[in-house]
């Protein structure tokens, strides 16, 4: 066969009617934060893309209960999960330039290179799973400019959401909470719970969306909501909240409130259901 390299079928799709160029791929920096669940399938996704260069962030280690998601095996406990990662990683596709750090995102110390790196990157993919964190990150996207891919699953490990974040286009993650969609609580938290495969899932929209947002192509999703248990996907439209205290451009004496594409009932019966999760 004539032409034929390790992303000859990814490259195929533009027989399908999508002027897509897969090499503009290689151009782009992505960043992921988290490296567990979410971040170690979408990680590998995106190598296997052939994205140019990965820089992953993630304080933790390798733990036992670690073991139940994809990448991490016995001997990796105790070590450093983002040097796993970076290693795994460049073995899968050395092509991809692989950049990490063993830090705390929201550590003052580490602040400046933090922002530093933001600003170098071309979107986040975020697999945080504690709100705080994910406040911090939302933050710092937003002010910096950098688009983001939130995601994240429920403690229970059943349900989830994907909510792509363009600073000042879309509705960062604060409007969400200021006004819109009643979100629970547990929403991103440490999981108590843990199935690969509602990780897997959100991950792998988390990468469709890069993909589209990267190479022009398609329509990007606004929030989708995904509960395993009904096989249920929830899609919504969002509006940015001009009194947002992250995002907002002007003040408005009357929020906008955002239109679901579902019916009032299934959005109270899915939120029942994380809830009881």
């Amino acid at each position: 066969m004539m032409n034929v390299d390790r992303y000859t079928r990814l490259k195929a799709i533009k027989e399908f009617g999508y002027d897509v160029d897969w090499e503009e791929l290689k151009k782009y920096h992505i960043g992921i934060i988290g490296v567990g669940g979410l971040g170690t399938v979408s990680a590998e996704m995106a190598v296997r893309c052939g994205v140019g260069k990965i820089t992953l962030f993630d304080f933790d280690t390798v733990e036992i209960v670690n073991l139940n998601r994809s990448m991490f095996k016995l001997e990796h406990i105790n070590q450093p999960k983002v040097k796993i990662a970076s290693e795994i990683l460049k073995q899968i596709n050395p092509d991809v330039d692989i950049a990490y750090y063993n830090n705390d995102i929201m550590d003052p110390n580490f602040e400046s290179v933090f922002e530093k790196e933001i600003l170098q990157i071309d979107i986040i993919l975020n697999g945080l799973d504690n709100i705080p964190a994910r406040e911090y990150l939302n933050v710092k996207c937003v002010h910096l400019g950098t688009p983001y891919i939130d995601a994240g699953a429920s403690r229970s490990g059943l349900s989830g959401y994907v909510h792509p974040v363009i600073p000042h286009k879309t509705a960062c993650a604060k409007c969400l909470r200021s006004f819109s969609i009643d979100l629970p609580d547990e929403r991103g938290e440490p999981c108590v719970a843990s199935l690969p495969s509602t990780m897997a899932i959100l991950a792998s929209i988390q990468i469709q969306e890069m993909l589209k947002f990267l190479l022009s192509f398609g329509e990007m999703i606004d929030y989708l909501m995904y509960h395993m248990v009904s096989g249920k996907f929830f899609n919504y439209t969002t509006k940015l909240d001009k009194n947002c205290p992250v995002c907002g451009i002007e003040s408005s004496k009357n929020k906008k409130t955002t239109k679901a594409k579902v019916s009032q009932k299934e959005l109270d019966d899915f939120i029942n259901n994380m809830k009881e999760e």
